[in-house]
């Protein structure tokens, strides 16, 4: 195993599973307040989005052709 053949290049490999290369240290992105700020305010988004019926606070007066003449 003294062959240069064999020998690893580049930096080692990071601790963790050897089939994914994911660290076992870096915890999962649901454990950051960062994604759960983002999901509320993507949830509130939402909300408002379909409360105000597609952010349109009065009802157009004529509606809106489907194909301009």
């Amino acid at each position: 195993m003294d062959n240069p053949q064999f020998q690893q290049h580049g930096r080692p490999h990071p601790e963790g599973d050897a089939h994914t290369g994911r660290s076992r240290r870096k915890r999962p992105i649901h454990h950051s307040p960062f994604f759960w700020v983002g999901a509320f305010f993507i949830l509130v988004a939402m909300i408002v989005y379909v409360a105000t019926n597609d952010l349109s606070f009065w009802p157009n007066a004529k509606p809106v052709p489907a194909l301009a003449p």
